[in-house]
């Protein structure tokens, strides 16, 4: 009586588990043969604009004075006094130190140490008592009522730069403030270190405002042309490679292109657009080839 029993239930169990395994794979199968659904991505598009652009050149550098002059006495003996002092404008022929030439035995007049150029008192090297001579620096003068602006010019766009141009100094002393200059020199030797070539950009300082030793920047206009332009987002790089989206069919095609200047926040193609595609506008770096699109008003 128990022995039939055992086989029913073993039998069930059977059943049971041959039950179970076939659900499972019909489960599997419809979840193979369901359809997947498909991600399609928002974007806003927009066509290559057509600008005419100036190409800029900028350099970097620092301020110098139109001229530094050296003083120094042409007699040996010890100063009296400084007849100037940090600042003071000089002219030629005034008296810039009193030095004592009295030796023992000897009986000198003072001598007066006189300028032979105008300009101020950028630095005064010695106080009174100190020895001098004629190879001990007594003061400097510096002329500044024009400062040159000496930057260094990438080599690749020393081409671009002309003697007698106009530029613009910008100075980190006065954000937001333009100082008009001109080019007047370019050196006859590049720097073979960071391939650079420097350039001389003459400014006015009438008011004294710009001051040697400053660091400045150079900008000058290197070139004017029609450039094509996209948002900086609609540009993307893959292993070293710029690439846009083109919004084609509900897909989007990925376009590799070369890129040039950046204006503002535009990007110059330089290669591999034409004009007049649909280019997705933003987030490229979020897209993959042939992704799902779709277009929504900008």
């Amino acid at each position: 009586m128990k022995k039939p029993i055992v086989i029913l239930i073993s039998l069930l169990l059977m059943g049971f588990v041959v039950f179970r395994v076939f659900q499972n794979y019909k489960a599997k199968k419809d979840a193979r043969n369901r359809p997947t659904p498909v991600k399609v991505l928002p974007v806003q598009v927009i066509s290559p604009e057509l600008r005419m652009i100036n190409e800029k050149i900028r350099a970097t550098g620092n301020l110098l004075p139109e001229s530094e002059i050296t003083i120094y006495s042409k007699v040996s003996g010890k100063v009296l006094v400084n007849r100037v002092h940090l600042g003071d404008r000089v002219r030629p022929g005034d008296v810039v130190a009193v030095v004592n030439r009295d030796e023992i035995g000897y009986d000198y007049k003072s001598y007066e140490v006189r300028s032979d150029v105008k300009g101020l008192v950028s630095r005064v090297m010695q106080n009174p008592g100190a020895a001098v001579g004629p190879s001990v620096p007594l003061m400097i003068l510096v002329e500044v009522d024009t400062v040159k602006a000496v930057a260094a010019v990438d080599e690749m766009k020393i081409r671009f730069v002309k003697i007698g141009e106009a530029a613009q100094v910008l100075l980190q002393a006065y954000p937001g403030e333009a100082f008009p200059a001109r080019v007047t020199a370019i050196s006859p030797v590049g720097n073979p270190l960071n391939r650079t070539v420097d350039i001389e950009a003459t400014v006015p300082n009438p008011q004294h405002r710009l001051k040697p030793g400053m660091y400045a920047e150079v900008e000058l206009n290197a070139s004017q042309r029609q450039a094509l332009l996209l948002p900086i987002g609609a540009v993307t790089e893959r292993g070293g490679q710029k690439y846009v989206f083109l919004a084609k069919e509900g897909r989007a095609d990925m376009v590799p292109v070369d890129t040039g200047t950046l204006v503002g926040d535009r990007m110059e193609i330089v290669r591999g657009l034409a004009g007049g595609e649909t280019v997705v506008a933003d987030g490229a770096d979020k897209l993959n080839n042939k992704d799902h699109i779709r277009i929504i008003p900008r």
